[in-house]
């Protein structure tokens, strides 16, 4: 029992360490933003900030809707802690790490398989996907498209999902995941709110590089930049978004400086909202609470 905390103690540091390390490393990189980031108005960067807490509130509601799935939401302090955890990760590590994040711990901590967590975590991909689809072509001529881009990601998510059951089922067993509709419905409200929310986000920066802009453009730029996740290989999907957006400019309409300018922006401000929640983290004795959440 003591190893195991010990061991607990060190991986804990380990983070910590890599999170810091990787966070100066990427700031001594990429000077741009922080070149960015000191011009732009107080004003604005509070209201950025303040977004960016108000998504975090929606992260965490996704990730306890995607617990209930599997029966085990978290409470409240914990899933705070755990969000933030997953949200470092995201952003520094390769790979769009934080599930794996939260899936390690999850199963040390709560027992919650791995298997089910992942088909937990595919439904709320889907749906995110779904919802993605449909912000796509929405300031397009081609707005009609949203309804067949709608049903392939529907039929793809579902696709994927039933593959990925089928598989896990046969090495180790029935998965039993609740699937009502009550849950699923549950789960949809707060990804479509956190994708607003991401979409009120991007609109705040196109704003401040153009006055061109307009919320209907704002959603249709969310949904491309959305897609990005589905294929990022590099921290925080570093040039995968920019590459989207530039991709789907005959949807979105912004021209390619706009994107960069904007990208800039949202990368600089989330590098000071990451630091808020590493303080925040500290604060709150992150380590001992997930050495010991009794304590």
């Amino acid at each position: 029992m003591f190893n195991n905390r010990r061991l607990r103690a060190a991986l804990v540091l380990v983070l910590l360490l890599i999170v810091i390390g990787t966070g100066a490393y990427y700031i001594h990189s990429h000077p741009e933003v922080t070149r960015e980031l000191g011009r732009i108005n107080p004003l604005l960067l509070i209201l950025l900030l303040l977004s960016y807490g108000i998504l975090l509130m929606w992260w965490m509601g996704v990730y306890n809707a995607t617990l209930a799935l599997c029966g085990k939401p978290l409470k409240q302090k914990e899933n705070m802690l755990l969000s933030i955890y997953s949200t470092l990760a995201n952003f520094f590590l390769p790979l769009q790490s934080g599930p794996g994040v939260r899936a390690a711990y999850l199963k040390s901590r709560h027992k919650v398989p791995i298997s089910s967590y992942i088909l937990a975590s595919l439904v709320y991909f889907g749906i995110y996907a779904i919802i993605s689809s449909g912000f796509l072509f929405v300031a397009s001529h081609y707005w009609w498209l949203d309804i067949p881009a709608i049903a392939a990601a529907a039929v793809i998510s579902y696709l994927v999902i039933y593959i990925a059951k089928n598989r896990f089922e046969k090495k180790s067993g029935k998965i039993i995941l609740d699937l009502s509709k009550r849950k699923i419905l549950v789960l949809a409200l707060f990804t479509f709110g956190q994708l607003l929310t991401q979409a009120l986000i991007y609109g705040i920066e196109l704003h401040a590089v153009t006055a061109q802009t307009h919320p209907i453009r704002d959603i249709s730029y969310t949904g491309a930049a959305n897609f990005s996740l589905f294929v990022s290989l590099t921290p925080g999907a570093i040039g995968f978004r920019e590459a989207f957006l530039e991709l789907s400019r005959s949807l979105h309409h912004f021209t390619t400086s706009q994107i960069l300018a904007a990208n800039v922006i949202d990368r600089g401000v989330f590098l000071v909202f990451l630091g808020i929640l590493f303080l925040i983290m500290l604060a709150t004795h992150a380590k001992d609470r997930f050495i010991n959440p009794k304590a």
